[in-house]
């Protein structure tokens, strides 16, 4: 099937990748950091989330040969006859990371499906299946899933809103300020909503490596998860009958039964969109480095994150905070210094050079150190 994607489908596998818990997360954080200076948090993290993400897309579009990551770092990091090498560890470690991912929304997924009545193995087992056999189909179905599913999405929040509206309940923390750990951990976790760096790759390859397309979606697919993001966590704040880890449950409860019965609609198509861009990533990357066979590297991408949620491994936001971390880690340190060489090789590409300084790449690089820091801060 052709791998061609429209800007809308490309926009919606970036979006797809943090609108899952990262976005439902923030209503339990800022109900703590306070709702300006979290309002303004989102904008930083917005603004520093896109220029990494215009990078990255750069640094693909730049390298020439590859469409995964771990190529386009091959391409500009790890030359020489210790490249390999080097290339090794970074696979085991993209590999660990996705797979982190994967098992925080396997287990999120699960406890939705836990609610509605499913045993517990049963409702892992039944959010797994249905999560991994999209991944399957390849990148054009996976893009025309996420396209519908987005689009489903933006209607459920849009009834949502105005039913929150009309069940408003609790005023909004506009006079408060949170301690500095409330703070730092709201801006790890808003950093971490609008991370998909994986699905960047994706998204260029579909797009024909076009530039002007791919800057459009990196733009649109950020902007979805900057809209999904506020009103989530305007109307969770206003109309929660309880402000809950995953924010969805504590907000629909508040409005009333079909909300409930939406709400988990939402954040199961939420966590699936995410497990889909993720899933499809690793296995796209691990067919890029070991020649396997795609179904086989379907298998090595799906499996390991049921495992890890069958051996209990951690709470849901617990998972999330410990991969945050980790992507922050890696991405910071990898594609910066790959957009420099990236730059000297190729000129301007995608970013504007106002945003491409040395001084602009200093601080953005700060911020994903420092998202690192925030995801890894108990409250």
């Amino acid at each position: 099937m052709e791998k061609r994607l429209t800007v809308w489908q490309a926009a919606c596998i970036i979006a797809g990748y943090g609108v899952g818990s990262g976005v439902m997360t923030l209503p339990y954080l800022v109900d703590r950091a306070g709702l300006v200076p979290g309002l303004l948090i989102l904008g930083v993290a917005f603004f520093f989330s896109y220029c990494m993400h215009l990078m990255l897309a750069e640094i693909t579009l730049g390298s020439g040969k590859g469409s995964q990551i771990i190529s386009v770092f091959r391409t500009y990091l790890f030359r020489g006859p210790r490249g390999n090498v080097f290339v090794g560890m970074l696979f085991v470690l993209t590999a660990l990371v996705l797979i982190t991912n994967l098992a925080a929304y396997v287990a999120g997924g699960a406890e939705i499906f836990e609610a509605a009545g499913f045993p517990p193995l049963v409702a892992t087992l039944l959010f797994y299946a249905i999560a991994a056999v999209i991944v399957l189909f390849g990148l054009k179905v996976l893009g025309v899933s996420e396209a519908l599913s987005i689009s489903v999405i933006l209607g459920i929040v849009a009834v949502l809103a105005v039913a929150s509206v009309l069940s408003w309940r609790n005023p909004l923390p506009w006079g408060v300020v949170g301690q500095p750990n409330e703070l730092l951990a709201f801006f790890g976790m808003a950093m971490f909503s609008f991370v998909a760096f994986f699905s960047v790759p994706q998204a260029v390859e579909g797009l024909g490596r076009d530039p002007v397309r791919v800057r459009r979606a990196v733009l649109l697919g950020l902007g979805i998860n900057l809209l999904f993001s506020v009103v989530i966590v305007l109307c969770a704040l206003g109309s929660s009958a309880r402000v809950t880890e995953l924010g969805i449950i504590g907000w629909s409860e508040g409005i009333g039964l079909w909300a409930q019965v939406l709400g988990s609609a939402f954040t199961v198509l939420a966590m699936l969109t995410t497990y889909w861009s993720i899933s499809l990533a690793l296995s796209d990357i691990v067919q890029e480095q070991t020649g396997l066979h795609r179904r086989v590297c379907w298998a090595i991408a799906t499996l390991p994150s049921l495992i890890l949620v069958l051996l209990n491994l951690g709470g849901f936001l617990a998972i999330m905070r410990t991969a945050g971390g980790l992507i922050a880690i890696l991405m910071a340190v990898m594609v910066v210094p790959a957009f420099r060489r990236c730059r000297r090789a190729n000129g301007r590409i995608l970013l504007p050079d106002v945003l491409a300084s040395t001084p602009m790449q200093v601080i953005v690089l700060a911020a994903f150190l420092l998202m690192a820091v925030g995801s890894a801060v108990s409250l």
